[in-house]
């Protein structure tokens, strides 16, 4: 597909990397914390405690759909006509928001008693909480996504989730167990909604000005079901391992899961986060705006795939080093899960450009199909087998589902199966090769002493002297297009000499 190079697009292209390298930024230090929390529980708890969590997760999933009302994605397709919207968009969102909170706490006794658990009824009070305060930030958040103030947006984010991580540990150590996930949620979101408010404050009305409510009605419509979509191919797995197998078994698949999500949460929501309202200031220009998305999506799948491959190889001295041998049984699932994670990835943000195009119809109807296909096979997959028989379902769905989204996607832009293939192949050839030395190790190598340790040192050492500068000699046009943009990131490597 033919590449743009009008000044307005080099323009927006530069404003989408500065955007992506803030919340890049942001999210390596929220990951970081992120994970250092995640260590600590998994050495202070047990797999039955990311059971019971998991399972609260699930109780809480459906309430919630009523938070998927997409009125971000609406208000920031107004653009000039936000603050005319902003006031019943927000009266909107505390009605959800104050239904879900009612919802969650109507499920609590219920949950306890269908999985005899009581603790169940204690963390879905706190969930309740928590998702009657994310309504409250929703308006002034989207405003800054709107106005493309992705400093900001990096900064809050970065502080309220280092301080959920720091929460989290402190629960851990004090003995709360399962509370240790859920407690520092409420807590986070109201600080969040404080500081967004602060930063860029909407007027707001006594009056909720409900005519409008049904005026947004039809594109909320559709983005809800697209995120009642979103929770069932996040929660279906672990609701169809809660029935047939044990809490043990359900904590040990999403401590690996979450594991393995962690760069896709690491670039492409945040990739999402930015590219959606960049793109939607192209959405008279559809050939640009798909240029702008491959460019984007090539980018991603270079710096993210190799990692993804990294965990299947790696899987079992993470797990031992890092996690501890109680965790043991949870690698085939992480190797699994991250070969998933490779293909979302890559193409999570092909639903963000069907709703910069304005196809909200055709993004709720993908994110139907993906929903449907994903809860077939994970179903029968776990009726059929256990927690990694289930991760292949969801692979499988993923390789299924994303590319074709993808090509439905750029079609309108004339794009073809190949600029699919340009983003998911070169990364995975070139992660391949640099791959190759520790994964014989792995598997050829007769165990020894330290050899979990030993081979995890290599890989973090040998792997990436390897692909970057195979992906600097034969990508250069997309590693250069990460460099020039990814701030504080990008400086360093070329002051290492990546220039």
């Amino acid at each position: 597909m033919a590449q743009d190079s009008t000044p307005a697009t080099h323009t927006l292209s530069a404003r989408a990397s500065r955007g992506f390298a803030w919340m890049l930024v942001q999210t390596l230090g929220s990951k970081i914390a992120g994970f250092v929390s995640q260590v600590f529980l998994a050495r202070l708890l047990m797999p039955k405690d990311f059971g019971l969590v998991a399972i609260a997760y699930i109780a809480a999933s459906l309430p919630t759909v009523l938070r998927q009302t997409g009125v971000p994605q609406i208000l920031i397709q107004k653009g000039d006509r936000f603050d005319r919207w902003a006031n019943s968009a927000f009266w909107m969102e505390m009605a959800t928001g104050g239904v879900a909170t009612l919802m969650v706490l109507a499920a609590a006794p219920i949950a306890a008693w269908a999985y005899h658990a009581p603790e169940l009824a204690g963390l879905l009070i706190v969930i309740s909480a928590f998702t009657g305060l994310s309504a409250l930030g929703t308006v002034p958040t989207a405003k800054m996504s709107r106005d493309l103030r992705f400093r900001e947006l990096a900064l809050l984010g970065a502080g309220t989730n280092v301080l959920a991580a720091a929460i989290s540990v402190a629960c851990a150590f004090s003995g709360l167990g399962a509370y240790s996930f859920v407690i520092p949620m409420p807590i986070c979101m109201g600080l969040r909604a404080i500081a967004a408010w602060w930063l860029a404050p909407v007027r707001v009305r006594w009056q909720p000005q409900l005519y409008r409510w049904w005026a947004m009605a039809a594109d909320s419509g559709r983005l809800m079901v697209v995120g009642l979509c979103y929770l069932v191919q996040v929660q279906a797995d672990k609701l169809a391992l809660s029935i047939w197998h044990g809490k043990a078994t359900l904590g040990r698949y999403f401590f690996a899961t979450n594991l393995s999500s962690q760069i896709v949460q690491l670039l492409a929501l945040n990739l999402g986060s930015v590219l959606f309202p960049v793109l939607s200031t192209l959405k008279e220009d559809t050939p640009r705006q798909v240029a702008a998305y491959l460019r984007a999506s090539r980018a991603l799948a270079l710096a993210g795939v190799p990692i993804c491959l990294a965990e299947v190889v790696l899987a079992r001295p993470i797990i031992l080093v890092i996690f501890g041998p109680k965790w043991i049984a949870a690698a085939a699932v992480l190797q699994v899960a991250a070969l998933a994670a490779g293909v979302q990835l890559a193409g999570s943000s092909a639903a963000n450009l069907l709703q910069a195009q304005g196809r909200f119809h055709a993004a709720m109807l993908w994110s139907l199909a993906s929903a449907a296909t994903f809860t077939v096979l994970v179903f029968l997959c776990s009726f059929s087998g256990g927690a990694v028989l289930v991760a292949v379902g969801g692979a499988v769905c993923a390789l299924l589902v994303i590319p074709a989204q993808m090509l439905s996607a750029i079609r309108p832009g004339a794009g073809r199966a190949g600029d699919v293939a340009s983003v998911y192949l070169p990364p995975l050839f070139l992660s391949v090769l640099a791959l190759a030395p520790v994964g014989l190790l792995e598997v050829f190598v007769p165990w020894f002493d330290h050899h979990a340790a030993v081979t995890l040192v290599l890989g973090a050492i040998v792997t990436p002297a390897i692909y970057l500068p195979l992906a600097w000699t034969l990508r250069r046009a997309e590693m250069g297009e990460l460099l020039r943009h990814a701030g504080p990131i990008g400086r360093v490597l070329r002051r290492a000499g990546f220039s």
